[in-house]
């Protein structure tokens, strides 16, 4: 067996990230009015490669593969955040 790949910026050249976001919230259960006007966003925290940064979308991938001689191979576990629901991000050094 071969030595796993060392994890580091290298393997996307790109920024290793902690994004906290606001995704929506739905409940289709019955509610009284003043409990359905009490709702509120959900807050998440998703850690991965930041990818794609704009003023439309982030975007981070947490999961990497590699070929049998070492390159990188694919990515997977993306997620795509519309860049208005992004709270704060935080760089994770690797």
């Amino acid at each position: 067996m071969t030595q796993p790949p060392q994890v580091t910026k290298k393997i996307l050249n790109a920024d290793y990230v902690q994004l906290t976001w606001s995704d929506i919230n739905s409940d289709s259960s019955w509610k009284t009015l003043k409990d359905a006007m009490n709702s509120t966003p959900t807050i998440c925290i998703s850690t991965g490669w930041l990818i794609k940064k704009d003023k439309d979308v982030h975007i981070i991938v947490a999961d990497v593969n590699f070929e049998d001689n070492g390159n990188l191979g694919d990515v997977g576990n993306i997620t795509t955040i519309p860049s208005s629901n992004v709270l704060k991000i935080r760089k994770i050094k690797l």
